[in-house]
């Protein structure tokens, strides 16, 4: 075919150059140009078929049908051999991957250990019930699967490939600001049978806790992280962790001028079906840190004001019981005293019970309401009586007064150290007794086995006591 085509080509240089030497000399000779002729693919692109035309060899145009329609069988043939090459590496490939244990294939309950680091406390919202934490979690468990792996194995380990615990928060409010996980494989760890798996889980965000504020502003706020899993209790039981303590970091506490935070970290176990659809049992495991609140704020910009104009009203003494005066400027404290009232509804949240501080300020309005009422007595027994009487009279109601006044501060006090700062001194036991697990641990690489169980229960007893 390669000599035909050759021959074929140089036929048609001929006959061009031939053609342009006709009509240079037609043009010369002043007749008119000739008609164009049609090109051959012109002609096929046309008509569908090839025709012999005027001028022109037609085994040039049989030679270019014959090369197109070669081309042509030559790029299925490739595709195909493209499609082959492809399929056949894809079954190499699988041929040559390891089966490997999926989501869902473990039919035992897997134990997953967690440790939980605040690494750091922003804010804590009185007002909203929320705090926002930067926080760290930790998460074990052993794989079987992977007792055949070796340190070269290591890097080649893919999650989506193995079980996982699929943990996840339950007090977050909104979205997580940023989160980060990442998984490692521990081959060989003492105190275990099989290869470790750990997830390593970093994440910041603002968290809904439910605030207790009895005690305001005397109270003790717990600082909860809830860890639960999308596998029901029959497959997964969270639990502490055994070789480590969970830590809060002191030193990057940045509400400090509000809040004062304590050392020790505890955890407990709970089970919901809330947070799902269906009636499946879901493990919980409570992460708690806590707080006290640092009461000198309230105490001199509240508590000692209204007390001094609880005071202020015994200097009405001076005026004579039948002036009127003396019941106007009581009133006028009366008022002022309610004031501090709608200060106090501004820092804390719509709750339906009284704390300490509303106690204590309500009790003064009672107490300038009384005394407002001596003094419309006093100014009505001075037209029935004389005013020696009356006298005599308003000394004693004023002295009595002012003895119910003090007994209600003693009382008060009494009752917000047996209650508020009896919690407060558990969280100082707490302390004490993490010290002792973590020494317990640095120094024999286990958890220190509970000795006082009823240290719980008097936590729970000191935050029900009112």
């Amino acid at each position: 075919m390669i000599p035909y085509l050759a021959q074929a080509t140089t036929s048609s240089k001929t006959k061009v150059h031939e053609g342009h030497y006709d009509t240079h000399k037609t043009m010369a000779s002043g007749t008119s140009m000739p008609t164009p002729v049609p090109s051959t693919r012109t002609v096929i692109e046309q008509t569908g078929s090839v025709s012999p035309l005027p001028g022109r060899d037609p085994r040039l145009a049989d030679t270019f049908r014959h090369l197109i329609t070669a081309l042509d069988r030559s790029n299925v043939i490739m595709e195909g051999c493209a499609n082959a090459v492809v399929s056949l590496s894809d079954r190499i490939n699988s041929d040559k991957t390891p089966s490997k244990q999926y989501l869902g294939d473990r039919k035992d309950k897997v134990t997953v250990e967690l440790k939980c680091a605040f690494l750091k406390i922003i804010d804590i919202e009185t007002l909203d019930q929320i705090f926002e934490a930067e926080i760290f979690i930790q998460a074990r468990w052993m794989e079987p699967a992977l007792k055949d792996f070796t340190e070269k194995d290591m890097q080649d380990y893919d999650p989506a490939n193995y079980w996982i615990p699929k943990l996840s928060i339950m007090n977050t409010d909104g979205e997580l600001e940023w989160n980060r996980r990442s998984f490692t494989v521990q081959l060989k760890e003492p105190g275990y049978t099989y290869p470790i798996v750990l997830l390593l889980w970093r994440f910041k965000g603002k968290f809904r806790e439910n605030l207790e504020l009895e005690h305001f502003p005397f109270d003790v706020q717990d600082l909860t992280v809830q860890v639960t899993t999308e596998r029901s209790s029959s497959e997964v039981e969270l639990i502490e962790d055994q070789h480590s303590l969970c830590t809060v970091n002191i030193k990057t506490f940045q509400d400090a001028q509000e809040w004062s935070i304590y050392e020790h970290v505890e955890t407990f176990r709970d089970q919901t079906t809330q947070e799902y659809v269906s009636s499946t049992i879901h493990p919980i495991l409570f992460i708690q840190c806590r707080v006290k609140r640092k009461i000198g704020y309230f105490m001199w910009n509240i508590v000692f004001i209204v007390a001094l104009i609880t005071c202020l009203t015994f200097s009405m003494i001076t005026l004579e019981p039948e002036n009127v005066d003396r019941m106007y400027n009581n009133v006028t404290l009366l008022l002022t005293a309610s004031i501090f009232k709608m200060v106090i509804q501004q820092s804390l949240p719509t709750i339906s019970y009284l704390t300490y501080l509303d106690i204590y300020v309500l009790a003064t309005l009672v107490f300038l309401g009384l005394q407002i009422a001596e003094n419309a007595v006093m100014a009505g027994l001075c037209k029935i009586m004389s005013k020696t009487e009356v006298y005599e009279w308003d000394r004693y109601a004023i002295v009595s007064l002012a003895i119910v006044l003090f007994l209600f501060h003693i009382m008060f006090m009494i009752h917000i150290y047996l209650t508020a700062y009896r919690r407060r001194r558990l969280m100082k036991q707490k302390d004490r007794l993490y010290q002792a697990k973590k020494k317990h641990l640095e120094k024999y690489g286990s958890m220190m086995p509970t000795k006082e169980p009823t240290l719980s229960i008097k936590m729970n007893q000191a935050k029900n006591f009112k």
